[in-house]
């Protein structure tokens, strides 16, 4: 089995990269603003943003010295143009917004928990929609005409 090509990995398009394509300089000042340590470069393979954080302490192979933070895309990977969503995308994993990266990090896990949550109450909802029809078929069948006296066949099986 053959690999793909090192060009389709998302790292291999860092800013230190020979021949990468920035954003535009006048989105890139904007993004500095926020923190002097972010930029953005083009994947032309994947055909999207990546957005970068610089850490000098970061030695990978096909990004030194770089974090990627995001791929400026939808959350169903549909490309979505360099504008506000960029920054609001770039702040909500800052430390200006959680504080810390713990913080951070313990929201993301709130959120994934809060998500499970709701996921084993809807199946335990469906599971109860669909299984109280059968639930309640094999019950004691009580008698339509007058007073409830449990089965209408109790008193058939008990000898009565």
């Amino acid at each position: 089995m053959i690999p793909p090509p090192i060009e389709t990995e998302l790292k291999y398009w860092h800013p230190n990269r020979f021949g990468v394509r920035f954003a535009p300089e006048p989105f890139r000042s904007d993004l500095q603003t926020v923190h002097p340590d972010l930029d953005v470069t083009w994947h032309p393979v994947k055909e999207r943003w990546l957005v970068w954080y610089k850490r000098p302490r970061i030695q990978h192979a096909l990004c030194p010295g770089w974090l990627l933070l995001c791929v400026v895309e939808t959350s169903t990977g549909e490309y979505v143009p360099l504008d506000a969503r960029t920054f609001a995308a770039v702040y909500e994993q800052s430390g200006f917004k959680w504080g810390s990266g713990k913080a951070y990090w313990s929201r993301v896990e709130q959120e994934a928990q809060r998500e499970r949550s709701a996921a084993d109450a809807e199946r335990d909802q469906v599971l109860e929609d669909v299984g109280s029809d059968q639930w309640d078929h094999t019950k004691i069948q009580v008698s339509m005409r007058g007073p409830s006296n449990g089965s209408k066949f109790v008193r058939h099986h008990a000898g009565d």
